[in-house]
């Protein structure tokens, strides 16, 4: 396993991203540490403080993975937050069918790695969690799954289900879930790993489970070994502990208000674009049907849309720490709750959540707290073997395979030993051009009625140069077309749907073809690769 490095910027990054990566200082104002500077790390780490319970942070997390068929080793890491310098990598993402994207395995894996790392330098208890996004509703992102199938991307569904505003983690599996099961099993080749597999599968996707437990049963079962711990905020005793912080988020609203717009703004002017749109409230309602509602805000008083309900802030207060089970936290308000609860001394985020956290620095100071450091995940694009092989038969680097397929094909025949089409047909559209010129005037001087039947000729004339001229080239692409068949292969499995391989392909569809212990392998091939560039790894 050979891994190799790209530079963000020669890829579709963002590029707030690039200038994260990048440690511009111009990034400066917007977060607490460069997660790239070892000084201003380790200055961070030796003055953590958690200003939570410990003993309420074990209890949540023993009582969390009550559900779940828990490794030794989850079980221990639970145990090192009793210590009072343990500290927490946390990563996490919304529990989605069969794990997800590829990205997923490498948020992980970078927060294991971290701990692990941490742990060492600073020798004290540093242990990796995984968060569920539990509160989440995005149906449509949560039920589908992406491989490649055939030398195309291939997209299958989970159809049942989509009560429209239900928390996805919630949602039990109905018997769709083996017609899925079905679906994906014909679209991938059976291999000696795939009965493996599909014991680890089986045993989490299945009728009458939720999505919420077969994700998090899947993230345990691969990377529990490791110490991985799973959390998340959708269950009573984390709602109880969490309740005065939301609480908080209604009293101080107006503030917390300003100081995102603030951020956000000094964010534009620097020419970096906002990631997530700002409301004053950042509290979701669950009604009486489950169903996560916006809260809406204005001049003190609360409401929630399409229904009778409302509350002062002070009501709204009150009512919160009474009945917390009954909201939810928004896409800023999560990741303070989260830090309420864990030692969180570092969040490991993909580009978009780097862009969001940017909004985020003086927010966090509203609640008495600092953002922590902000790791970026790994990037990676697997490649195959047999890939990899056609890719040293083409005059292309791998950047070059997010060009439009068309554009690839024209530009391998324009690099081959080939006639030069365009200089050809150029020549001989001046040479017709020129002489065009005096034909015409001979013609409209015997007859100047004809001067237009004489240059509608020459358009017609052109006009079939131009069809001839894509007969050449359509000739030129079948004599090549062992080329071309390849440069359409490694762009769909490089960058299926014009995307980077890590945001639209299943992780299980490589471990599918590679074996059930891929990510144990691949987390210790990048113990010692920081995430500072895109990675190349051959497989």
């Amino acid at each position: 396993m050979n891994i190799d490095c790209l530079p963000f910027s020669s890829l579709p990054f963002s590029k707030i991203f690039n200038s994260y990566i990048q440690s511009e200082t111009i990034l400066n104002p917007f977060f607490e540490t460069d997660p790239f500077n070892a000084a201003e790390v380790q200055k961070f780490l030796q003055s953590f403080n958690f200003g939570g319970d410990r003993n309420d942070t074990v209890s949540w997390l023993t009582d969390f993975h009550s559900g779940f068929n828990t490794p030794t080793e989850t079980t221990e890491s639970i145990k090192k937050l009793e210590s009072t310098d343990s500290l927490v990598v946390v990563t996490g993402q919304q529990c989605t069918i069969y794990g997800g994207p590829l990205f997923t395995a490498y948020k992980i894996i970078t927060a294991i790695n971290t701990a692990r790392e941490w742990q060492e330098k600073l020798n004290r208890p540093v242990v990796p969690v995984f968060w569920i996004a539990d509160e989440d509703h995005d149906f449509e992102e949560a039920a589908q799954i992406a491989i490649q199938s055939r030398d195309q991307s291939v997209k299958l569904e989970y159809e049942d289900g989509k009560e429209f505003g239900r928390r996805v983690a919630e949602i039990e599996f109905s018997d769709e879930i083996m017609r899925v099961r079905e679906d994906l099993k014909s679209q991938i080749y059976e291999t000696d790993f795939s009965e493996a597999l599909w014991s680890i599968l089986d045993t989490a996707y299945k009728p009458g489970n939720t999505f919420g437990k077969a994700f998090g049963q899947l993230v345990l079962d691969l990377f529990g070994k490791h110490g991985l711990i799973l959390a998340g905020s959708n269950t009573i005793i984390s709602k109880e502990l969490a309740a005065d912080t939301m609480a908080a988020s209604v009293s101080g609203y107006q503030s917390q208000y300003d100081a995102l717009s603030t951020q956000s703004e000094k964010l534009k002017n620097a020419g970096f674009k906002n990631q997530v749109y700002l409301n004053q409230s950042n509290l979701f309602f669950i009604d009486e049907n489950q169903e996560r509602k916006k809260i809406q805000v204005k001049e003190n008083q609360w409401i929630v849309p399409e229904s009778d309900i409302s509350w002062t802030s002070e009501e709204l207060a009150d009512t919160i720490v009474d009945t917390p089970e009954k909201f939810s936290p928004n896409v800023f308000l999560r990741p303070v709750l989260q830090d309420k609860l864990l030692p969180v001394a570092s969040y490991v985020a993909g580009p978009g959540e780097v862009a969001y956290y940017a909004q985020m620095k003086t927010f966090y100071h509203h609640f008495d707290m600092k953002m922590p450091i902000i790791t970026p995940r790994y990037s990676a694009t697997l490649v195959e073997s047999g890939i990899e092989r056609i890719i040293q038969k083409l005059p292309f680097s791998i950047p070059d395979y997010t060009k439009r397929i068309e554009d690839l094909e024209s530009e391998f025949i324009d690099q081959t030993d080939t006639p030069d089409v365009e200089k050809i047909f150029g020549m001989w559209q001046n040479q017709v051009k020129n002489d065009s010129k005096d034909r015409v005037k001979q013609i409209s001087d015997i007859d100047p009625t004809l001067k237009k039947s004489a240059e509608k000729s020459i358009s017609i004339f052109f006009n079939e140069l131009d069809r001839l001229k894509g007969k050449v080239y359509k000739s030129l692409k079948e004599s090549e077309e062992t080329q071309i068949n390849r440069i359409e292969k490694i762009k769909v499995n490089l960058f299926p749907n014009r995307n980077l391989q890590e945001r639209e392909i299943a992780f299980i569809y490589f471990m599918n073809k590679y074996g059930v212990d891929l990510w144990d392998k691949i987390l210790e091939e990048l113990k010692n690769e920081k995430p500072d560039c895109h990675k190349i790894i051959y497989l």
